[in-house]
């Protein structure tokens, strides 16, 4: 698919009668891409996002947008996943060309931010076998929208990395998550497990090659 973007849609909800926090919006995004990978098996768009139209590798964006619930209404009724940590909830489909078209393009992807804090959440039992963990900068300032993007793209590219039968434990125990907020500490000392490093493109917010995300 030569000359065409891709990227995949994301909506993360901003109701103002139930506040989600920074962590676990950036979580819900992560595992709603996931989830969307995995809903929509078939969907054509997958390999292209994912490699690029030469095999090289399609870059992964992903758009994340702000929804209030009328929205969210709107994009399950249009076959979006649905994922909720805590309070936060979000929204996600498979990869599409942009710009975007339908509910997701009239959401808002400036300001996409929710209140920090700083502390690890949690998505399911920790003990489970497998459990998916996201380490997430603290120090470049990325706002709500951009740290659940990179989060995002740190848990799909660990998904992907996982056997079939590592796989099928995960969902088996509903996809068994924590996020952790990184420092210049964190990164010194609880990133070393990562087996995955985001890097950003560095197309907003923060300079080519920053490590944004990793997970293990």
């Amino acid at each position: 698919m030569p000359g065409v973007d891709l990227i995949q849609p994301i909506a993360v909800l901003k109701d103002p009668e139930a506040l989600a926090t920074h962590e676990d919006t950036c979580l819900a995004a992560a595992l709603a891409s996931v989830t969307a990978w995995l809903a929509f098996p078939d969907d054509p768009m997958w390999e292209p996002w994912m490699y690029g139209p030469d095999g090289r590798g399609g870059g992964q964006g992903k758009s994340v947008r702000r929804g209030k619930p009328k929205d969210f209404r709107a994009l399950e009724t249009a076959g979006a996943v649905m994922v909720s940590v805590g309070t936060a909830k979000a929204a996600a489909l498979a990869p599409t060309e942009y710009p975007l078209t339908g509910r997701m393009k009239q959401l808002q992807v400036s300001g996409t931010e929710f209140e920090h804090t700083g502390e690890p959440t949690v998505h399911g039992d920790m003990e489970a076998p497998r459990v998916l963990h996201i380490g997430i900068d603290t120090v470049l300032g990325m706002s709500t929208g951009k740290a659940a993007a990179q989060s995002a793209h740190a848990a799909l590219t660990w998904a992907m990395q996982l056997s079939p039968e590592e796989l099928e434990a995960w969902i088996e125990h509903d996809f068994p998550s924590t996020l952790i907020p990184l420092d210049r500490d964190g990164w010194r000392t609880t990133a070393t497990n990562a087996t995955v490093v985001i890097r950003d493109a560095g197309h907003t917010e923060i300079k080519s090659g920053s490590v944004t995300a990793v997970a293990w």
